[in-house]
């Protein structure tokens, strides 16, 4: 009984490690889908800061309410590797520029998972295509 009580003991332990490391893990890096709903909105402003890093690249809008409230807007996207092997570079998301971003609206307020940028000439930039 003693051997089985070690057994268990170690069987336990090794659970127990397993399942930390598990969360740990898990933690480390979030789903697109934990964080984002499948509803899709647009929101029209000016790109007021880039950052193009792993493991995901953002761009933060500033946005002007029809209050006249500046809002800013957390635009999320794939990872600086992965759009530069689309051949996506920073002179895509030129600072000061005014554009319209539509993705997938964030749990969070005034977060999405971008699509694509239109800017005013009406042309469009979409980083991952094969995600749309």
């Amino acid at each position: 009984m003693n051997n089985f009580s070690t057994t268990a003991k170690h069987l336990l332990m090794i659970a127990l490690g397993l399942g930390a490391c598990l969360s740990m893990t898990l933690d480390a890096h979030h789903s697109t889908n934990a964080n984002f709903t499948q509803e899709i909105v647009s929101v029209e402003g000016t790109i007021e800061r880039v950052r193009f890093v792993n493991p995901h690249a953002s761009v933060l809008i500033r946005h002007v309410d029809a209050e006249g409230q500046e809002i800013f807007w957390l635009i999320e996207s794939g990872a600086r590797t992965t759009l530069e092997r689309q051949g996506v570079t920073l002179e895509h998301l030129e600072i000061g520029s005014t554009v319209t971003a539509t993705g997938r609206k964030g749990r969070r307020d005034f977060t999405m998972y971008l699509q694509k940028i239109t800017y005013e000439d009406g042309t469009e930039f979409i980083p991952q295509p094969e995600l749309n």
